[in-house]
Formats: structure tokens, C-alpha cells, sequence
């Protein structure tokens, strides 16, 4: 029987999914927006609410364009409300947040009270944390 079991999976693992990059919403009260712009691939314009996530497999060469789990991909997250708070590092002339095709980005309330940015992300690859300790800064969009 176990045996059975075994093979059984191993048909069934190359089918499944080899580590998607996932973006989470962990605020409480907070939806988020997540753009990507189509100049390779497709483009992304979604909003998560409190507690959803999004997924796309390293495969999936519409949100991951080069379609490997290593491969970074550039993400615009918004933190909506009044008002509303862009993460992620200047890049481009736009705050982006950088994910591996298999790595994740949870938006989080900052655990820093005194920090005058209250959203962070923090950002994983495959196999460790890049975010740093302080995680990627949530800042104020000036006139948005």
C-alpha cells in the first residue's frame, strides 16, 4: 500500500506547481493593489483584500516573464486608502518590489510603532529573507 502511495506521487510531482511567487495581504483593514506593466508578459492590475494572496507559477510566463523560479520580477504595490502608501525601492522613477518567480512578498504592518512608515513588505526567494530587518518601506504617495 505505501508503495502504491509512493508511485503515485511521484507521477503526480512533476504536475504539480515546482514554487509560484505569491504576494500576500496581512493588513487588517487594507486592500492592496498590485500592477505590473506588460513591456514583457502580461499585465497585472489586481487588488487584494485583507487576507487574500496572489500566486503566479515560475511557469506562467504572463506574470513571470522569463518563467524561471529564479527570475526577478518587478511589482507596483499600493497600499490603498487615504492615504495611500507606494512599497518598494525607486526604480524606473516608480517604487517597484523585486520577487523571484518562486519567492514571496508579504505586506505587513510595520512591528517598528515609531517608524513614520506603518506598511512594510517583507520579501522572500526560494531560501532566505532579502527584505533585510527593517523590510521594504511603505511610503506616503505624494498626491495620491
Amino acid at each position: 500500500m505505501i508503495h502504491r502511495t509512493l508511485a503515485v506521487l511521484a507521477c503526480l510531482a512533476p504536475m504539480l506547481p515546482a514554487g509560484a511567487y505569491c504576494i500576500h495581504n496581512e493588513l487588517k483593514g487594507h486592500d492592496v493593489r498590485i500592477q505590473r506593466d506588460n513591456t514583457r508578459g502580461g499585465a497585472i492590475d489586481l487588488v487584494l483584500k485583507p487576507g487574500d494572496k496572489y500566486c503566479c507559477s515560475p511557469k506562467d510566463t504572463e506574470c513571470n516573464p522569463e518563467g524561471k523560479i529564479t527570475a526577478n520580477v518587478d511589482l507596483a504595490l499600493t497600499v490603498m486608502g487615504q492615504p495611500q502608501y507606494a512599497c518598494g525601492v525607486n526604480d524606473r522613477g516608480a517604487p517597484l518590489v523585486k520577487v523571484t518567480g518562486g519567492g514571496t512578498a508579504r505586506i505587513v504592518d510595520n512591528p517598528k510603532k515609531s517608524s513614520a512608515n506603518p506598511f512594510v513588505v517583507r520579501v522572500r526567494t526560494q531560501d532566505r529573507d532579502v527584505s533585510g530587518p527593517s523590510g521594504v518601506a511603505c511610503n506616503e504617495k505624494k498626491g495620491g
